[in-house]
């Protein structure tokens, strides 16, 4: 549950990212404009890897599809950016799914839910930094004041959900617990 939901995060804050960004396209501050899609391409791309490889645990087949997915994502972050910020997003996007789905695979089943938790709670973070870094016109305090309360309240809900996925998650694996895949080390005497 807590991965599924995760990935509907990461997909669906990307495609609000490329709305909003189209939105505001002549608003946005073209001195950011290779820094943010290489953020938030970074970000969404390593959670997206990290989850594709708790499903699928095999290291190249998690690799191809966390680049593939990645791909199709970083195009709609990095287009309202013209070329160089498609550029951006689709190289940090390559890098990050590679990363995310090897840290998966690297994993060990106890450690899944809050690596999970944890990637999450960065890329709504950094999301949320770029999209007020996008907009900003004259300083921080304004850019806070101009995102409308549904923005922050969406935001709000989202670290809620995802914590109470987290524990729910975690209740339900001290009561039906994983056995790691550790080796069986066998001694002859």
């Amino acid at each position: 549950m807590l991965a599924l939901f995760s990935l509907f995060l990461v997909v669906g804050y990307s495609f609000f990212f490329f709305i909003s960004a189209v939105r505001k396209k002549k608003e946005i501050a073209t001195k950011y404009s290779k820094c943010i899609p290489m953020v938030v391409g970074m970000t969404s791309s390593l959670t997206i890897g990290l989850i594709i490889s708790v499903w699928l645990p095999e290291m190249a087949k998690a690799t191809v599809l966390s680049i593939l997915i990645s791909a199709v994502i970083a195009i709609f972050i990095g287009l309202p950016f013209k070329t160089n910020g498609l550029v951006e997003a689709q190289a940090s996007s390559l890098m990050g799914s590679m990363m995310g789905a090897m840290l998966g695979i690297m994993l060990v089943p106890s450690e899944v839910t809050f690596m999970i938790i944890s990637m999450d709670l960065i890329y709504l973070i950094s999301i949320f930094a770029m999209m007020l870094l996008m907009h900003k016109k004259h300083s921080l305090k304004e850019a806070l004041k101009n995102r409308p309360v549904p923005f922050y309240l969406t935001f709000l809900l989202s670290i809620a959900i995802i914590c109470a996925s987290g524990i729910h998650q975690e209740a339900k694996n001290s009561i039906h617990p994983i056995e790691e895949n550790t080796p069986q080390v066998e001694h002859h005497h």
